[in-house]
């Protein structure tokens, strides 16, 4: 962003990456309190300052894996990985063979009609659903050999999940129905689990959720902590946070993050309910997600400008990309609640803000 369009757009762009992985943070950690306690004390599995508690202790608990090293958070992410599939598969295989119940056959008549809010929330909350490819890029310099694996790894990544989504949620809708699953949209996998019959479905299922939840929590703080390395190296962010330590981890980076992160999701605590709780995450992570994504297209677009054999995949895809993205969420912000507005204008100006107080630093550290 600070190549394609100078210094002060450059700030502003960290700012969006900032405020939208906290909100992404949160939108794990959360989620992960609510199925640790699912697990080991159902009474509370509905407490947003249960979950909240629980979702700080997990942040903690990610953090000191970051530190021990990207190796051993790549070994145990697989392990977590290869598990979720493996239930994912096997309860995707059961559902599609299951005979639906009779209410829900009955419900399959009078589906819940299709609005407009409808699918620009969907369209939103997809955003957010599909993050994680951009990993890849924070950890880049930290990969040895092929410059161009970073880039292929985020793109099959982004691919596969694709894939895996819409496989399982046509198995799970056969399953459920869609208004089962509407009903119980908090705990879409554990409905999905209880219509599979057994507590041994049951417990998988909230495993798999909270193994999957957990992968998505150490790694989007691995993406911020890099990224926020990053800008104290080039001078976004005081140059503490773009200092090693002598393992050559960003302790500092690490510590700050860990020390928002989980002050930011114990605030969340207050929340009415759960549901509210989460509703709150998901809505402001898609949006600046979004936000981010929509200003990096047109970053990309401004490079490419005028580049010979660079005009479709350099500027008219990306181009139509940002101009498709930034109209959903404009018109979302529209049609969504008012605390949603509130978030979104008070993210923006305080990021003008930021832009103007950092950008010029930025200028004299490049």
């Amino acid at each position: 962003m600070r190549q394609s369009f100078g210094s002060y757009a450059g700030a502003y762009a960290a700012w969006l990456l900032l405020l939208s992985n906290f909100f992404a943070t949160l939108a794990t950690a959360v989620p992960v309190g609510f199925y640790t306690l699912a697990l080991v004390a159902p009474a509370h599995e509905s407490d947003p300052h249960w979950s909240a508690v629980v979702g700080a202790i997990w942040i903690v608990g990610s953090t000191i894996l970051l530190y021990a090293g990207i190796r051993p958070t790549a070994a145990v992410t697989l392990v977590a990985l290869l598990v979720e599939m493996a239930v994912l598969a096997a309860s995707a295989i059961a559902s599609s063979f299951l005979p639906p119940a009779p209410h829900l056959a009955a419900a399959h008549g009078s589906a819940v009609p299709i609005t407009f809010a409808g699918v620009l929330a969907a369209m939103t909350l997809a955003v957010w659903m599909v993050d994680g490819w951009e990993l890849s890029a924070a950890a880049s310099e930290e990969v040895d050999g092929d410059a161009r694996a970073s880039g292929r790894g985020g793109i099959t990544g982004l691919l596969v999940t694709a894939v895996v989504i819409g496989l399982c949620m046509v198995a799970y809708l056969h399953a459920g129905g869609v208004r089962g699953l509407v009903a119980h949209q908090t705990d879409a996998l554990a409905y999905v689990g209880d219509r599979l019959g057994g507590e041994a479905w049951r417990v998988a299922i909230v495993v798999t959720v909270l193994t999957s939840s957990l992968s998505a929590l150490w790694t989007t703080i691995l993406y911020l902590s890099r990224s926020v390395y990053a800008m104290g190296r080039d001078g976004v962010l005081p140059p503490a946070f773009g200092a090693l330590d002598r393992r050559s981890e960003p302790r500092w980076a690490l510590v700050g993050i860990a020390l928002v992160a989980t002050l930011f999701v114990l605030f969340t605590g207050f929340s009415s309910s759960a549901a509210d709780q989460l509703t709150l995450v998901l809505d402001g992570s898609a949006l600046f997600l979004g936000l981010l994504f929509g200003v990096s297209a047109l970053a990309c677009v401004r490079r490419f400008l005028g580049v010979r054999n660079a005009l479709l995949a350099g500027v008219v895809v990306p181009l139509a990309s940002a101009s498709l993205l930034l109209a959903v969420l404009g018109l979302s912000v529209a049609t969504e609640s008012s605390q949603l507005r509130w978030y979104a204008c008070v993210g923006v100006l305080a990021g003008l803000i930021f832009a103007l107080w950092r950008g010029r630093p930025a200028v004299e550290a490049g």
